[in-house]
C-alpha cells in the first residue's frame, strides 16, 4: 500500500520511543502475545492464566475458541486488551479434520467443498454465543490437505470471515454429500494478520521462559539470552493493526489527540492511500506509535487537497497524556532537531 506524504516532517528525538524499542515492562504494558492454546481449557481461562504467569492486572482474548481447539489464540497485555475488540472482526483461517460418515469419492468431496467456497447462509449451532438465526458468511478458500481411512478422514485448510463456525460447516457438508459429517480436531492457525508461524508460544514455555528471563534480571543482566528469548513472543500491540490503514500525525499533533481531539488536516504528516470516509483507521504518530482508532471523515485524496477540516474522528485513546509536548513546547524541540541535522 503506497504512503502519501502530506507534508515532510522530523519527529523529535526526545518524545516517545518506536515499538521495538519498548523495555520489556513496556511491552507487558502494551503488548500482545500469541498463545499457542491447548485443547482443554476456555479462552477465557488461558488468558487468565497468562495474567498469572506474567504477573500483570488485564488481559483479553480477541475471540473465543471452543475449549477443544487448539492454535492461535491472540491475547492483549494490560492497555492493549482494549485493542483486542478490534480483533474480533478480524478473519480467521483453521485447519480442520473432518470425519466423513461413509465412505465417499475424492471427487465427491472436492465438489461438495468447492460448493461451500464464497458466501454461503449459517445458522449457528445451539452452543453459540450468537443468536440463533441465519446468517450470511464468506469462505475465501477450502484447500483439502489430505484423505485418509477410506476418504472418511477429510482434512482441509480453510479461510473465512469472523462468526464462521466450522463445527456447523463441517455438518452441513456431511448433509450435502448425504451421508453426515462431523468435525473431529480444529486448529486455528491464523487470526487477522498474525499466523502460527510468527511466534505463538504454549503456556508452559511461556512461564518457563519468563521465570528465567526474571530470575537474570535480579542478577541484574542486562540484554541477557532470555530477555532476547522472550521479544520474540511479547511483540508491540501495533503488530496487531497491520490490516488497517494509517495515518501518521506530526508530532505537535499527538498531545491533543490523547486528549480526545479529533485529527485535522494541518497535523497529517504521512497517510496510507484510498482511505475512504466512513472507515476506521489507526492514527500513529511518525515513531510509528499508535496514538489512537479513529474514524475517516475525508479520503486520502481530500486530505492531499485541503489544508484545513477535521479527518479523522478520535473513538478510543491508547497513548498516555504528555507522551509527547503540548504544542508550544513543539517548536523549540523540533527547531533542535533540525539544528542537530545541519550540524
Amino acid at each position: 500500500m503506497a504512503i502519501l506524504v502530506k507534508r515532510k516532517e522530523k519527529t523529535s528525538p526526545k518524545h516517545g520511543k518506536t515499538p521495538q524499542e519498548r523495555t520489556i515492562d513496556e511491552l507487558l504494558e502494551k503488548g500482545v502475545i500469541i498463545v499457542d492454546k491447548d485443547a482443554g481449557p476456555t479462552s477465557h481461562t488461558t488468558a487468565d492464566n497468562l495474567k498469572s504467569i506474567l504477573k500483570i492486572e488485564r488481559a483479553g482474548h480477541s475471540g473465543t475458541l471452543d475449549p477443544m481447539v487448539t492454535g492461535v489464540l491472540l491475547i492483549g497485555l494490560n492497555r492493549a486488551t482494549r485493542l483486542m475488540e478490534y480483533m474480533l472482526k478480524s478473519d480467521k483461517e483453521y485447519v480442520c479434520l473432518m470425519y466423513v460418515h461413509k465412505s465417499v469419492s475424492e471427487e465427491k468431496i472436492k465438489e461438495a467443498l468447492e460448493k461451500f467456497t464464497g458466501k454461503i447462509m449459517q445458522t449457528p449451532p445451539i452452543v453459540s454465543a450468537v443468536k440463533r438465526e441465519e446468517r450470511e458468511r464468506t469462505i475465501y478458500s477450502i484447500d483439502l490437505l489430505d484423505l485418509a481411512d477410506e476418504n472418511k478422514s477429510v482434512l482441509f485448510r480453510v479461510k473465512c470471515q469472523h462468526g464462521t463456525y466450522i463445527r456447523k460447516l463441517c455438518t452441513d457438508i456431511g448433509e450435502y454429500l448425504g451421508v453426515g459429517a462431523q468435525m473431529k480436531e480444529l486448529r486455528r492457525t491464523k487470526a487477522g494478520p498474525l499466523t502460527e508461524d510468527e511466534g505463538i508460544i504454549s503456556l508452559d514455555k511461556l512461564r518457563n521462559l519468563y521465570e528465567l528471563y526474571i530470575e537474570h534480571r535480579a542478577k541484574s543482566v542486562e540484554h541477557s539470552a532470555f530477555e532476547v528469548e522472550l521479544r520474540k513472543y511479547i511483540r508491540p500491540m501495533e503488530d496487531v493493526l497491520k490490516d488497517f490503514k494509517k495515518v501518521y500525525t506530526r508530532d505537535n499533533a499527538v498531545d491533543s489527540i490523547c486528549h480526545g481531539s479529533d485529527l485535522a488536516v494541518p497535523g497529517v504528516s504521512e497517510l496510507d492511500e484510498d482511505i475512504s470516509i466512513g472507515e476506521e483507521i489507526v492514527i500513529m504518530t511518525l515513531k510509528g506509535e499508535l496514538i489512537a482508532m479513529g474514524i475517516a471523515y475525508m479520503t486520502s485524496k481530500d486530505v492531499m487537497k485541503k489544508d484545513k477540516g477535521a479527518f479523522v474522528k478520535t473513538t478510543k485513546v491508547f497513548m498516555d497524556i504528555d507522551t509527547y509536548p503540548k504544542r508550544w513546547d513543539f517548536d523549540s524541540a523540533q527547531s533542535e532537531v533540525l539544528n542537530e541535522s545541519q550540524n
